[in-house]
């Protein structure tokens, strides 16, 4: 009897730590997904705001090359 309860608690203890290790790397994938996603979303800000600046540029910038030599002319283009 005293075997089969020796080997009974060391397949036991085996199924534990291979559940535990599964666990640990589904665990360590789920924190890299979210860390790569906060990435991609600063990234992504990022952008949005260089293209909102170029557009506010563009809509206010001088329209043609008369206004351009102008706004050049008193230093603030």
């Amino acid at each position: 009897m005293t075997p089969y309860l020796w080997w009974g608690l060391t397949i036991v203890v085996i199924v534990s730590l291979i559940a535990l290790i599964t666990f640990a790397f589904r665990a360590g994938d789920n924190a890299q997904n979210v860390h790569s996603s906060e990435l991609a979303a600063e990234d992504a800000e990022v952008v949005a705001g260089v293209q909102a600046n170029m557009a506010k540029a563009q809509a206010e910038g001088p329209q043609d090359k008369d206004q351009l030599l102008q706004r050049l002319d008193a230093g603030t283009g």
